[in-house]
């Protein structure tokens, strides 16, 4: 599991404890080569880069991560091809029921490249997040998160493969219940409430 917000990691694993006879969830804080061998990194995307981007590239060349699945709100084909070309070897949707998610990790595991971005209930009903508390969804607080980051709206959709006008909407929403009308005040918000990298 790698993310750089614990609260994050912790979510998952919640929804994967269910299934602890069939996966073990290890996290793994960084690329650290030498490090214990995992098969699959399950590479959550909340608030960190999705597709073309070098993270993606330097899990794949860590010799003691075994394949990595993709694991993001992002699910349309720019993303999940993206992703593929990078050398991911699966795409799984956090639109996806618990066991779903489970049986893509072992596909995966198992060697096959999967994709798995169909409807289905969500996995991150029972998952948490970063100023879930303060009455933030997934989104915005990713959003929030990515402001608190320094990214512009337009790198935020760039990263997230969402339109100008969606990110928009989700920051919007997210100032109306956060109580702020500026970006500092959005940054400093989210810095008193987890949206700050733990790592």
């Amino acid at each position: 599991m790698i993310n750089d917000y614990l609260v994050v990691v912790a979510g998952v694993n919640a929804i994967l404890s269910e299934y602890s006879d069939r996966v073990e969830v290890v996290e793994k804080n960084a690329v650290s080569k030498g490090a214990t061998a995992v098969d699959v990194a399950l590479y959550d995307t909340f608030a960190a880069p999705v597709g073309k981007h070098a993270r993606l590239a330097s899990l794949r060349e860590d010799p003691s991560i075994g394949a990595v699945a993709v694991y993001s709100f992002a699910s349309g084909r720019a993303a999940v091809d993206d992703s593929l070309a990078l050398g991911a070897n699966g795409f799984l949707s956090k639109a996806l029921p618990a066991a779903d998610l489970v049986r893509g990790i072992e596909e995966i595991a198992a060697g096959s490249v999967v994709t798995m971005v169909g409807p289905g209930h969500t996995a991150t009903g029972a998952n948490d997040w970063p100023a879930k508390d303060a009455g933030l969804s997934a989104r915005e607080a990713e959003m929030v998160g990515l402001i608190v980051q320094g990214l512009s709206n337009r790198e935020i959709g760039d990263r997230c493969y969402l339109s100008a006008n969606t990110v928009k909407t989700y920051i919007r929403a997210a100032y109306r219940k956060m109580g702020v009308g500026t970006r500092a005040q959005a940054v400093a918000w989210g810095i008193d409430h987890g949206l700050q990298p733990d790592r």
